[in-house]
């Protein structure tokens, strides 16, 4: 069949040119088609090499920081502490860390206390999006209205909505996998990946109804409604686009926020098969007519294969061992309505801080698998934290002087003998607190095991790095975490006083802040404190502030030095940052882990300080779905 665009011929009938436009390349523009297809790479690769270059910058500026004031004391590092730059400032601060509003970012939007409607996107996403967004609409109404023909008005709506549609699932399906190649190269979270793989993913739908609408007006006009129902049951072609279509109005039906939060397992499980089948159906609906964007098509199967095999075998060589067997999981139920949760693998890997796993249980979830930040690694990989202490052993229950029920709760079982005789392998512990779905049912079936304790089996996935920050370069840093976001520093802390005892970091000053709600939930990290306090250079370095937001009582609140301090009532960011900042040495990194009220207090807190003189970065981890 001719490619070229085609204009209806006075000589043929009405019924003959209908059924053209209603199958085929006639009427569509092809030539603008390519062109608007290739002003949406052009656009994709210009702002990857836009936002590439701005972190090659970022990175060597902090690379050279590092270099320059390893060995350089305090007073040394003042240079690396004022603000040179007062654009850079504004960016920074009006735009990069700014919400979309005035605060509220990654805070649910509660219409009750069941039912969310997800997060609101940052200020930098929101135009992201909104450019994105704008430019597909565009580009489907940018159509020749000369032809004083509705036919071939609607084909040429058909062919660019079905052209833009499949465009737009390659990007769509590389942001979805967990080893999306640009989160290292372009230093952007997976969070980040993930909200602009739902907006694609909701383009890519609207553009397909558009497509499959435009087909089915021409369709109809040519003889009547039941004639296009018979050809959808009858010819392949279009039975197999209809699929398609069906299968991702389903997908944007049951994906919105209170649906997904609420069955998240169930949704993830038919968005899966959803997603599946509505490709397939792209494909075979391509194929049958050899149509253009086949090679397309092609692609996203080549990237879905290669990623799942992957992580198939990412997951294999790190839960299988010929030697020791396979992983095995040790599940303690902890006060405070939260699991920890130690894989026993059976090889040594290595895990970088502030990494995070996608963790298998089949025994409590068959097929699921969960994000979950590294709370704790032995062996270590920094020889410093394994090696004896210059100060005698100070447990973090006794330097929080608990009171005697708390220590009886915070008792800790020796699993170390769980691990085969004479290996060394790795054995990485998560916090996981009890909500709902998966993580409340394993709590209650630890709960329910004598002392408390499950032995089962399962299988972790990764380790999968955040988008990276050069910690050892700030000499100053602010770790806020509140719940189960402090697994996401403590890693960080031990490798900064690793660091620190041999000379290869910046760092000066580490303020660790927690906020909790009660004392129960020290004893989620009893054991990983205890040896973080053991430390060398920790007196001299690291400061531990504890919020106790509903202490039982004000005995429980103590602070028996002046580096492990704790309060009663909710952390207040702000103040907590005015008492670092007068004091702070060399270039200061706020970072924080935890729900995202707190996070958006923190956010807010390091905002305001922008542009006051100081050099203050932040960075965030979250994981929204």
């Amino acid at each position: 069949m001719d490619s070229s665009y085609h204009k209806p011929s006075p000589y043929r009938s009405n019924t003959t040119y209908i059924h053209e436009y209603s199958r085929g390349l006639t009427g569509v523009d092809l030539p603008r088609d390519v062109l608007f297809s290739r002003l949406i790479y052009a656009s994709f690769i210009f702002a990857a090499l836009v936002i590439f270059c701005g972190r090659i910058a970022q990175i060597s500026h902090s690379h050279l920081r590092h270099l320059t004031s390893m060995t350089a004391s305090r007073k040394q590092q003042a240079y690396w502490s004022i603000e040179r730059s007062s654009f850079y400032a504004n960016i920074k601060k009006h735009f990069l860390y700014s919400p979309l509003g005035r605060k509220r970012h990654n805070r649910e939007i509660q219409l009750s206390s069941a039912v969310n409607v997800g997060t609101i996107p940052s200020r930098f996403q929101a135009i992201l999006i909104s450019l994105y967004v704008g430019s597909q609409i565009a580009y489907c109404t940018y159509l020749d209205y000369s032809v004083n023909e509705k036919a071939a008005l609607v084909a040429e709506l058909r062919g660019r909505s079905g052209t833009l549609a499949v465009l737009n699932m390659v990007p769509l399906f590389v942001l979805a996998g967990r080893n999306n190649p640009l989160i290292p190269l372009l230093h952007i979270s997976f969070d980040t990946y993930n909200l602009l793989h739902r907006w694609l993913g909701r383009i890519v739908v609207l553009e397909s109804v558009t497509h499959t609408a435009a087909w089915a007006v021409n369709a109809c006009d040519e003889q009547d409604f039941s004639h296009m129902l018979e050809r959808i049951r009858t010819v392949p072609f279009f039975s197999w686009g209809f699929v398609s279509t069906v299968s991702m109005i389903f997908l944007i039906l049951h994906s919105p926020s209170p649906i997904r939060h609420a069955f998240y397992e169930t949704f993830l499980h038919l968005h899966q098969l959803a997603a599946i089948l509505a490709f397939l159906g792209v494909f075979i609906h391509l194929h049958l007519d050899s149509l253009p964007q086949k090679a397309w098509t092609t692609a996203i199967a080549a990237i879905w294969f290669l990623e799942r095999s992957i992580r198939f075998l990412r997951l294999l060589y790190l839960n299988v061992s010929l030697k020791n067997g396979s992983t095995k999981v040790v599940v303690e139920a902890l006060p405070g309505e939260a699991s920890r949760v130690t894989f026993y693998l059976p090889k040594r890997i290595h895990v970088n801080p502030g990494s995070h796993v996608y963790a298998y249980l089949p025994d409590i979830s068959l097929w699921m698998s969960h994000p979950f930040s590294v709370a704790w690694v032995e062996p270590s990989c920094d020889a410093a934290s394994e090696s004896p202490s210059i100060h005698p052993p100070k447990p973090f229950s006794k330097e929080l002087e608990l009171s005697p029920s708390m220590l009886e709760k915070q008792s800790i079982r020796e699993l170390d003998s769980y691990l085969p005789p004479g290996s060394q392998p790795t054995k990485l512990t998560l916090i996981m607190s009890a909500r709902q779905g998966m993580t409340r049912k394993l709590y209650n079936r630890a709960l329910a095991t004598p002392n408390r304790t499950l032995h089962t089996k399962g299988y972790i996935e990764g380790p999968y790095a955040s988008h990276p920050t050069n910690t050892p370069s700030y000499g100053t840093a602010v770790l806020f975490s509140a719940g189960a976001g402090i697994t996401h520093h403590l890693l960080t802390v031990r490798h900064l006083l690793h660091l620190i005892h041999t000379g290869e970091a910046s760092t000066q000053q580490i303020y660790l802040i927690w906020s909790v709600r009660s004392t129960d939930h020290l004893c989620w990290i009893q054991h990983f404190m205890d040896q973080i306090l053991r430390m060398p250079e920790r007196r001299g370095h690291l400061i531990v502030k504890l919020f106790i937001s509903k202490p039982k009582s004000s005995r429980e609140i103590v602070s028996p030095s002046s580096t492990v301090q704790m309060f009663p009532g909710r952390c207040r960011p702000a103040v907590v940052l005015d008492e670092v900042m007068p004091g702070r040495v060399g270039a200061t990194l706020v970072s924080v882990c935890g729900p995202g009220a707190f996070a958006d207090e923190v956010r807010m807190a390091t905002r305001k300080r922008i542009g006051r003189g100081a050099v203050l970065d932040f960075a965030e981890e979250a994981f929204t779905w």
